[in-house]
């Protein structure tokens, strides 16, 4: 198996830069996910970022903060100049959710690439088969990894959900679909140099700290 850092330098651009928003999101206190529109036309070019920033108070001119609409998809969506997103792909380190899937349908999203499902949206993707308005702006959907990359991925916004919402139905999702990661979750609290990365390390150095655990359980 490859590397951390075989693998970070492996990653396209889109990606690295998905995977930095998700983790400025984690150190943020959000739910850790990152996303980036790009431009296949243009050698996919990156024409807008975001990041979750739900706990966040700041305001900033067409940035979502401080409640449930601030996803990383939804910042993305938010920077865009043009009228809408056909033609364009959107790179999100976490399988979108009901609001941002509908928000991309409704924009016209060629395609999605995300890096790690989301468990609790399984089966979500069939009921837009049920519209033919729904049915018809559906963009593909790729699910870009099986690596620890997915697991890093999942990790980030899952440990925001533990954290958060502890004994509630999310949680005990997360868990029973993922019990390494929640085991290797609950760990980290107590886990000093994490702590310090987490203060002021990158989203490189954070992979690589935990890279041979999301190894072992992926």
């Amino acid at each position: 198996m490859s590397s951390a850092t075989e693998t970070w330098k492996g990653l396209s651009l889109p990606w690295q830069v998905a995977f930095e928003e998700a983790w400025a999101s984690f150190r943020a206190g959000n739910f850790g996910v990152g996303a980036v529109v790009t431009d296949p036309a243009e050698e996919n070019a990156i024409v807008t970022v975001g990041r979750n920033r739900v706990m966040q108070t700041q305001r900033a001119p067409r940035t979502l903060s401080g409640n449930m609409t601030a996803h990383a998809e939804m910042n993305a969506f938010a920077e865009l100049d043009t009228f809408d997103a056909e033609g364009l792909h959107l790179y999100t380190t976490l399988e979108p959710c009901l609001m941002c899937a509908a928000a991309a349908m409704q924009l016209k999203v060629a395609h999605v690439h995300y890096a790690a499902a989301d468990e609790f949206y399984a089966g979500v993707s069939d009921v837009w088969a049920s519209s033919s308005v729904t049915a018809t702006r559906t963009p593909t959907m790729t699910m870009s990894f099986d690596s620890p990359l997915a697991g890093f991925a999942r990790l980030l916004p899952m440990a925001f959900t533990l954290d958060q919402f502890p004994g509630r139905s999310a949680e005990q999702l997360a868990r029973s679909v993922h019990p390494g990661l929640a085991e290797l979750i609950d760990r980290l609290r107590d886990d000093t140099a994490w702590a310090q990365i987490r203060q002021s390390g990158t989203c490189h150095r954070a992979l690589g700290h935990l890279w041979d655990d999301l190894a072992a359980i992926t």
